[in-house]
């Protein structure tokens, strides 16, 4: 079983292939296995309680990898197979490094390494009231070229809770423009937005600071261009990829946040500042040229903020 979708893993729900797995396996096909744009969600879940299994199919993994697949129809995308997560061995898979639903935590550490990922490091509000980590991840490369990943999640009850294979996990930072309503990057190029000018400035100032992977650009504009996507993941980021998600997602804890941050450090009008989002202040931040003077604001506090998380995870900043 677990070889099998690992040889799955990316394929597209009308494959001959899925077709093929989830009716020998007893998984009901989905009566509308395609996705549309005009819905809020860009996956689903097929359950199989007899064999304690779930196949997450997605029509956008964020991988450059997996592409969106166009079905025959505008606006229509077929996903693809991007996880498979056990809850238990009904199945009576055989894991890798002799993994099973009864392994403890030195079995997991000693076997596996250390774990991938503890839920400090996804948020300080993961932790448990006593201070203790409430899970621990594992994800193990099986196929790196195909960005396929295996690993259990052990849990503060002393269990594993679940082992997931899957399409490396991917989650925007930004979004720049939307792949499945047929937007493109010039599209967003000529908006005139806070979001989009918040977002190069960021990107600009991460770029001055040698915080992007792999890139001879100097210049935000050019390295998204660059990029042929919709969408900017941590993965671009070669350092403070800590902060960075912290910052951008508010996941340190403290309530600080890069867009609501920036929006008040432009505005000046107090009753704009308590209602960031409106209409008033909106029309205020759209209008903000990209230049070298409200640049530097938006850099000053970017370099003022990665300090601080830097010395205390902003346990001691104000918003």
């Amino acid at each position: 079983m677990f070889n099998t979708l690992v040889s799955l893993m990316g394929s597209a729900i009308d494959s001959a292939d899925i077709i093929t797995f989830l009716e020998q396996h007893g998984f009901k096909y989905p009566k509308k296995p395609y996705i549309s744009n005009r819905s809020t969600e860009i996956s689903y879940w097929i359950e199989n309680k007899k064999l304690g299994i779930d196949l997450l199919f997605n029509a956008q993994p964020y991988l450059a990898a997996y592409p969106l697949v166009q079905s025959n129809k505008k606006g229509i995308f077929v996903p693809r197979l991007a996880s498979a997560k056990w809850y238990n061995n009904k199945s009576s898979t055989t894991f890798p490094a002799q993994v099973d639903f009864n392994a403890t935590f030195e079995h997991l550490n000693t076997s596996l390494g250390a774990p991938t990922l503890k839920s400090s490091e996804i948020s300080p509000i993961w932790l448990n009231d006593d201070g203790s980590e409430s899970f621990y991840r594992w994800r193990i490369p099986v196929d790196k070229q195909k960005y396929i990943s295996w690993g259990p999640e052990f849990t503060d009850e002393q269990t594993v809770k679940d082992i997931v294979l899957g399409l490396d996990y991917r989650n925007p930072l930004f979004h720049l423009y939307n792949e499945m309503d047929y937007c493109t990057l010039e599209q967003f190029m000529k908006e005139q937005t806070f979001y989009k000018t918040s977002t190069l400035m960021f990107l600009q100032w991460a770029l001055d600071r040698k915080l992007i992977a792999g890139t001879v650009h100097t210049a935000a504009r050019d390295w998204v261009q660059s990029q042929h996507k919709g969408y900017v993941t941590e993965e671009d980021f070669a350092a403070e990829h800590a902060f960075i998600k912290a910052y951008i997602k508010n996941l340190s804890g403290h309530d600080v946040l890069y867009g609501r941050d920036l929006a008040l450090t432009f505005l000046k009008d107090p009753a704009q500042q308590n209602n960031y989002r409106g209409e008033a202040a909106t029309a205020v931040l759209d209008a903000i040229p990209i230049d070298q003077e409200h640049y530097n604001i938006a850099s000053a506090l970017l370099d003022r903020r990665l300090k601080e998380y830097q010395e205390h995870k902003f346990a001691k900043s104000g918003k």
